[in-house]
């Protein structure tokens, strides 16, 4: 099998299921048709849907009216999509946080208007953890725990702005942000109290439900890790 092949018709059907020329809903030719049409063997066609369907862009049925079927990607496919392309594409850190500051105070402000009370208590709770991730009584902070916190509450921000694109978006980035985030020269004690009381700021913002101050808040908040990043 030729993976460059395989990459190309990959490509070529996935650009074509994203431009609405397959709409979703519509069944494709058998694999012994798409062989023919595309001059490749039946291997590479079968190995190419199943990474298609890997990916949320087809479905494919076993049985009588059985075959591969365009499915509408969710959100969750457009997160595994990004954390893929992240992930294996070395994407620059200042990329990383021009994203996070186009799209993270936007969120903070919608969750300011739209969060429910018990979302607003979710998030408490998830400030808390990270309080007393730094704050164990006689032995330093709980790295891990913090940083698994810190990323739980700005995606739990994003989800809590009923944007399903803006979340899928951000959780394809939570794996990034921890690893940004895990870097004891860069943050260390201090940084991680600092890390808490904008996050303090910002969950004040949302509880008044004043989504203008918490979008500010949160672009002061990512901007001030932009600037420690810079002095790295």
């Amino acid at each position: 099998m030729n993976t460059t092949e395989t990459s190309r018709f990959v490509a070529e059907l996935r650009s074509r299921i994203l431009d609405g020329t397959l709409p979703a809903g519509t069944r494709l030719d058998a694999e012994r048709e798409l062989a023919a049409h595309y001059e490749l063997s039946r291997t590479t066609i079968r190995a190419g849907l199943q990474a298609l369907a890997s990916e949320g862009m087809i479905q494919r049925k076993i049985g009588r009216n059985g075959g591969s079927f365009v499915t509408t990607p969710s959100g969750d496919t457009v997160t595994s999509s990004l954390q893929l392309v992240i992930g294996t594409g070395g994407i620059a850190e200042r990329d990383l946080m021009e994203t996070r500051l186009a799209i993270e105070p936007q969120c903070a402000d919608l969750a300011a208007t739209r969060m429910s009370e018990d979302e607003i208590g979710k998030l408490s709770a998830i400030q808390s953890e990270m309080t007393a991730a730094i704050r164990p009584v006689g032995n330093p902070a709980d790295r891990p725990a913090f940083l698994r916190a810190n990323a739980r509450f700005h995606l739990h921000i994003a989800q809590g702005s009923h944007n399903h694109a803006l979340s899928a978006i951000l959780a394809g980035l939570i794996g990034p942000i921890e690893v940004l985030t895990d870097d004891p020269h860069l943050v260390g004690p201090g940084q991680l109290r600092e890390v808490v009381q904008a996050h303090e700021h910002i969950f004040s913002a949302i509880k008044s439900r004043d989504g203008v101050r918490a979008a500010d808040v949160m672009r002061k908040h990512l901007h001030a890790h932009i600037r420690l990043s810079n002095k790295h």
